[in-house]
Formats: structure tokens, C-alpha cells, sequence
């Protein structure tokens, strides 16, 4: 297994536009996908790259942090949304283990409005130029600001709401950290992503508490 500082000089030999291109592919297939836990594994690898990226821009002591607030996170919500999914699961009869593909109105017009906005970024590549940030961070935080608003503007359930506040709150910590970089902004960065784990949990349960065969068990 290899060492930190051996993970650490692999990443930085890494070059930046095949890490954007595959973490877009991850936050499309997170807006897409209509089983959560396939959703929740493609937001844990967003995290994860993204944590690669912000070695350019922090110490990596910081940017480990990144990696571990989005971790509690990913864990949270993976937590919240099983509880909820397994009662659920039990009053329709359906297996833990089997993926749930639902080609509904829903997932078609979220895959419609993820592909228009590929195209539409591919095309005009708009981003907000931001001091000292590079270009192509600067498209990637664009690009992420533009798919949390699909993905708060198409989702039904508290935990694409998470995935779109998330979004929003990873490009504005592209920005945020390009500008100035120091342990305030990261903690309390990192705080309010926590928060917003914790919220986005509670309203997971809340919202699955329909699924409970009686109310108290909520």
C-alpha cells in the first residue's frame, strides 16, 4: 500500500484536464442515476478528485481535509438514506442487493437536461474568470456552479438537494481558496459543508418517514 507522501507525488504528476473530464463524468452520472447508492458512489469519487485538484491550491494537509469532510459526508447520507431504503425495501419486498433502474419521466428529463448542459458547456466553454485561479479550473468551478442548478432545479428528493448545495459549495471553494488560503477559510468551509451533511440527513430521514408502518417509528 503505498505511503502518503508516495500518493501524494502520483497526484502531482497527474495533469489537470483528464481529472476534469472524469470528474464531470462523475457529477453527471450523480444527477442521473435513480438508485441513490450509485449516485452516492459517483459523489464520493467527485470528492475525490476534487481533492486532487485542490493540491494546487493548498498545502496538502488542508486538502486532505477536503477528502475527509467529504467522506463523513458521503457517510451520513449513505447512512440516512439505507435506513430508509431497507424498511422500504421490506414493505415492497425487493432484495437489498438489487439496483433500482427507473427510466421514469424523471431520470429522462434529468438526462436530457445533463446532456444539454455537456453540450452547451463543450460548445461556448463559459467560465468566470477568477484571480489567480487557472482556466481550467475556472471552467471546471463554472461548470460545477451550472450543474448544481440542474440538479436543485430537477430534484425530488432531499439528497439531490444535497448534491446541488454540494456542487455549489465545491466551486465556491475553487474560488474562495484561489483568492486566499489559510486555515479560517478552509475550517470554516469545511464546517459548513458539514452542516449541510447533517441538515440533508435529517431532511433523508424525514422525508423517508412515509415509508415507516407507523408514525412513532419515524
Amino acid at each position: 500500500m503505498p505511503t502518503l507522501d508516495q500518493f501524494l507525488s502520483f497526484t502531482q504528476s497527474l495533469e489537470n484536464p483528464p481529472l476534469i473530464f472524469l470528474c464531470a463524468i462523475l457529477v453527471a452520472a450523480m444527477l442521473v442515476f435513480s438508485d441513490w447508492r450509485l449516485a452516492l458512489f459517483a459523489f464520493a469519487g467527485v470528492k475525490v478528485l476534487a481533492g486532487i485538484l485542490f493540491l494546487q491550491l493548498m498545502p496538502p494537509e488542508w486538502a486532505l481535509l477536503q477528502w475527509i469532510t467529504g467522506g463523513l459526508v458521503a457517510i451520513m447520507w449513505y447512512l440516512a438514506a439505507r435506513k430508509v431504503d431497507v424498511i422500504r425495501r421490506q414493505q415492497k419486498g425487493l432484495p437489498w442487493w438489487r439496483p433500482e433502474w427507473r427510466l421514469n419521466p424523471s431520470t429522462l428529463l434529468r438526462l436530457s437536461f445533463v446532456i444539454l448542459l455537456a453540450l452547451g458547456v463543450y460548445t461556448t466553454r463559459p467560465y468566470i474568470p477568477i484571480p489567480r485561479l487557472p482556466a481550467d479550473l475556472a471552467r471546471f468551478a463554472t461548470f460545477l456552479a451550472l450543474a448544481g442548478l440542474v440538479a436543485l432545479g430537477l430534484g425530488d428528493r432531499p439528497m439531490r438537494w444535497g448534491f446541488g448545495l454540494n456542487l455549489w459549495l465545491l466551486a465556491a471553494s475553487l474560488a474562495i481558496h484561489a483568492l486566499q488560503v489559510n486555515e479560517d477559510t478552509v475550517g470554516l468551509l469545511a464546517g459548513i459543508e458539514l452542516l449541510l451533511g447533517f441538515a440533508i440527513s435529517y431532511f433523508i430521514v424525514v422525508d423517508g418517514a412515509r415509508f415507516w408502518p407507523r408514525p412513532e417509528e419515524a
